[in-house]
């Protein structure tokens, strides 16, 4: 498939082809005889005396360099081609001599620092006759701009893809009287379009990949009568589309693709009889669109229609006869209970792509069978339940084939590899098909991408399937019942590089294997798989290895990690492996956890990594340094033996993000330094760690449309890596799974379960963005820090079963997002906030503190304070006035103590009947004591 950037450029190439002058041979201007431009600098730069009889000897030379064209007649340099070489780059005034320059083209020569000066912009202005330029590639700013306005002559302007961030540049180019090209694609101009009668010549127009906005005013493109292409896909313009573009009847390409037009689709297309490519996908439009509108339009070869709207529908054909003969039909999201009608009259498709709507019952196979040069048939997302395979089609030109997420049930046909020889991709998953794999599936040779994932297959993979399909290069079998050994060892899927086979009963993997010597990512992850990793595994480069389960056991290979080794993500996790933890280098994302490594973590491991998981290990020892680590982002080492203090070299690590050290035997006081630590404060220029760095291109071409632009673009599906983990952490007092997308969001601290002490550093109030925080089961003590109020983002913070006194500062009502709150089993008094999200939290999280009151707990407290006063300190005061409270608490205790006593004391000094039983009491205990 192609993209309308390349029809553009085609339609500008034959513009630029009626415009070029005969060329010369090209023979080597710049590399073979790189002296003549070297002198020629020294003669502009320095004043010396030119060594060429300019023009005469300079131009016979010239003529005969690759890179340079000339007039056959009169033997003078009319063309430069200076695209895509290595050079250093050369001042602008070098091209003073050349003034009957016709064509300049410096695309991706990055000559952007030519123009930083006045001369540079002087020498483009002295070509007098200069018709073609083309700046594409170079990143330009907005500097570039000002020099066109002397460019009168310019009948073709190339500026695509550089870094422009004005608005339509009107006023650089009302002076190009002669323009018949322009192409501003892939930049960043903003803003409405202004009226352009001035570039009344204007044939080619390219705004696509921008960010223009507002809607398409009348005195605007309606005025380019003489248009044949227009490309303005890719940006934000709104509103409707003008029914003025009825008077462009040279159109022939119009593509308005991915912008936010809405209303109904205009009704002006049926008048541009010209038009040979149409787009109007990825728009808002609504109500009912009539196929009748583009009935007459004879030279279509290209439609593409879709809406983001669910209220738009296509309407209840009836027969008609088209007068076109396509090459590419696009109708996704279209809401197609039926295939269009007007396809059983087209015998020439190349693309069809009736992806995301409503189509049910069987196959239409015969969209196939009369279109004999189709090579993409994309139906995916639809609800077809029979698989009607049609019948042989010898030499039949189907590359690509899509029926994923549908529902499709039965068994594959005993005749799918048969079928279509020429296949390179299927994509067969998110399915019901049940039963085996056909052998015939062996027959598919030439087939690159198969993708039969999420379907209820089951048995043994065949023989002649792993030995025929040599061509494979992404195999997912995710998700289905498949059963034995992975790979035979008569398997010869010599060109494997992704191999995607989770989620299924697989009991072992086989040596043949290691045939595929040059796969990059396997994953076997919760299969059933048994013994140890085979020692081979180390002749591979993985840079993806998952292989998670239950049963797996032993060492891991030495040999898997060595210097030379890149590995982006290994996951060995809920096995049972062994040992010490391998010294592996070069690892990005690694999860060992629920395994049973032991001893210490070894420096080596920490160099690059960015996500470390080695929860649930045996693990002992100290934290090791990670002052070298600047990456990592995500590290947890719960549930292991670690011992010793929590070291400040952690403080240097400032993009972390999730640091969990929970469930260890870790002493000492909380670092102070942890507030260095950014928790997600500073992270959103940062790329996420878990984007795909993995893509396969298979260039799968198809010559998808031959008509008057000639053009012959090439199809690429999204091939991806197609990895999901889980990554799990403890929050709001459970313990959840994220995936790679919701751990963006996720920023927390857990420190539970060690044998900490001290008070905690108010520091970690500057936490800002940190959203958990979890020092419970610990031996804290002290207050809790007024510095908590600043913790904006916060939703659970779990400060149970401590020694924490003091009270809890109401200013902590106004943390808005707070979900759990709880300080139960410490020595906490006064009254519970009841503002806020505290307004919401039961007696749960304050069980086991005696002093506090509130309505949470359903114990009210005394407003004179004559019961529990002096338990509450002055909310202006906090520190220094709870530190008297219990001076004032200790003393009336021992006040309480001395008057009893005194009490008693006098009390004896009187004689009564009751102090002659005290004094026979005690008589009675000594002779008792006398007695043993």
């Amino acid at each position: 498939m192609f993209s309308p950037a390349c029809v553009m450029m085609m339609m500008m190439m034959i513009i630029l082809a009626s415009l070029q002058p005969n060329v010369h041979g090209y023979r080597s201007c710049i590399e073979s005889e790189r002296k003549g431009l070297l002198e020629l600098k020294a003669y502009v730069n320095n004043k010396s005396e030119f060594p060429y009889d300019w023009p005469n000897d300079m131009n016979s030379d010239c003529c005969r360099w690759e890179r340079v064209s000339c007039d056959l007649t009169s033997g003078r340099v009319i063309g430069l081609f200076l695209t895509d070489i290595d050079s250093p780059p050369l001042n602008l005034s070098l091209l003073y001599p050349f003034g009957e320059l016709q064509t300049l083209n410096l695309s991706n020569f990055w000559c952007r620092e030519w123009f930083d000066d006045i001369h540079g912009y002087k020498s483009l202005g002295r070509l007098k006759n200069l018709e073609i330029l083309d700046l594409s590639g170079n990143g330009f700013n907005n500097s570039v701009l000002p020099f066109f306005n002397a460019a009168s002559s310019l009948r073709t302007l190339i500026l695509r893809g550089n870094l422009i961030t004005a608005s339509f540049p009107m006023n650089e180019l009302k002076n190009l009287r002669n323009l018949e090209v322009l192409d501003l694609s892939l930049n960043m101009f903003i803003g409405p379009l202004p009226g352009l009668s001035d570039l009344h010549r204007l044939q080619a127009l390219d705004l696509s990949n921008n960010d223009f906005s507002g809607s398409l005013q009348k005195e605007g493109l309606c005025q380019l009568k003489n248009l044949r292409a227009l490309d303005l896909s890719q940006n934000y313009f709104t509103g409707p589309f003008p029914q003025c573009f009825d008077s462009l009847i040279q159109l022939e390409v119009l593509d308005i693709s991915s912008n936010q037009f809405n209303g109904t689709l205009p009704s002006f297309m049926s008048n541009l009889n010209a038009l040979e490519y149409l787009s109007l996908s990825d728009n808002v439009f609504e109500g009912f669109f009539s196929f009748d509108s583009i009935a007459n339009l004879s030279k279509l070869k290209v439609f593409r229609l879709s809406s983001r709207s669910s209220l738009f529908h296509t309407d209840l054909e009836i027969p008609w006869q088209p007068r076109f003969q396509l090459s590419i039909i696009e109708l996704q999201y279209c809401n197609l209970g039926t295939v269009p009608i007007f396809l059983q009259h087209q015998k020439d498709l190349r693309l069809i792509n009736l992806s995301n709507n409503k189509l049910t019952g069987e196959l239409p196979s015969w969209l196939l069978e009369q279109n004999p040069k189709l090579g993409v048939l994309l139906l995916q997302n639809n609800s077809f339940t029979m698989l009607k395979w049609p019948r042989l089609l010898l030499n039949h030109s189907l590359k690509v084939l899509d029926l994923s997420t549908n529902k499709f049930s039965g068994q594959l046909p005993n005749n799918i590899g048969m079928v279509l020889p020429n296949l390179r991709h299927l994509n067969l998953s998110n399915n019901g098909f049940q039963g085996n794999l056909p052998s015939s599936s062996g027959k598919m040779n030439m087939l690159q991408f198969l993708d039969l994932s999420h379907n209820y297959l089951s048995g043994i993979l065949p023989r002649k399937f792993l030995m025929g399909c040599y061509s494979l290069r992404i195999l997912k079998l995710s998700h289905n019942r498949f059963s034995g050994v992975v790979f035979s060892e008569q398997a010869n899927l010599t060109s494997l590089s992704f191999f995607k086979a989770d989620n299924n009963r697989f009991t072992a993997i086989a040596a043949g294997l290691s045939r595929s010597n040059g796969l990059l990512t396997l994953d076997m992850s919760s299969n059933y798989l048994q013994g140890v990793i085979p020692s081979w595994f180390g002749d591979f480069s993985f840079w993806y290895l998952l292989v998670s389960g239950k049963l797996l056991n032993g060492a891991i290979p030495r040999t898997m990690f060595n210097k030379s080794t890149t590995i982006a993500l290994l996951d060995l996790s809920r096995n049972k492996f062994l040992g010490n933890l391998p010294e592996c280098f070069n690892c990005k994302l690694m999860f060992l956890n629920d395994n049973e490594f032991s001893g210490v973590i070894p420096n080596t491991f920490l160099q690059n990594v960015e996500v470390l998981d080695l929860r649930n290990n045996n693990l002992s020892g100290k934290i090791p340094r990670f002052v070298s680590n600047v990456f990592i982002k995500y590290l947890l080492l719960r549930g292991n033996r670690l011992t010793g203090d929590i070291p400040k070299d952690l403080c240097s690590l400032s993009s972390i993000k999730i640091l969990d050290l929970a469930n260890n035997k870790l002493n000492g006081s909380i670092p102070s330094c942890l507030n260095n630590v950014s928790f997600g404060r500073s992270l959103s220029h940062e790329t996420d760690v878990f984007s795909a760095i993995f893509g396969l291109g298979l260039d799968i071409e198809v010559g998808a449309y031959s008509g008057s632009l000639d053009l012959q673009p090439e199809f690429n599906p999204p091939y991806n890596s197609d990895l999901k983990f889980i990554f799990e952490f403890a929050s709001k007092s459970r313990y959840d799974s994220y995936n790679e997308g919701s751990l963006d969001y996720m920023f927390g601290l857990d420190l539970s379960n060690n044998e900490l002490s001290g008070e905690i550093p108010g520091e970690l109030g500057d936490l800002h963005r940190i959203r958990s925080l979890n020092l419970s089961h610990n031996s804290l003590s002290g207050l809790i820090p007024k510095s908590f109020t600043n913790l904006t983002d916060i939703e659970s913070i779990d400060l149970s079963f401590n020694v924490l006194h003091g009270s809890i500062s109401q200013d902590l009502g106004k943390l808005h997002y707070m979900v759990v709150f709880n300080v139960s089993y410490n020595n906490l008094s006064g009254s519970i906030p009841s503002q806020g999200k505290f307004s919401t939290l039961d007696e749960t999280n304050y069980i086991a503190n005696p002093l506090l009151c509130g309505p949470a707990i359903n114990t009210s407290c005394d407003d004179s304070k004559s019961t529990i006063g002096f338990f509450e300190p002055d909310s202006q005061n906090e520190d220094e006035d709870t530190t008297v409270d219990m001076e004032i608490f200790y003393w009336s205790l021992a006040a309480t103590y001395g008057v009893t006593l005194m009490t008693f004391i006098v009390f004896l000094c009187f004689d009564s009947p009751w102090r002659r039983a005290w004094f026979c009491l005690v008589d009675a205990f000594i002779n008792l004591f006398k007695c043993v």
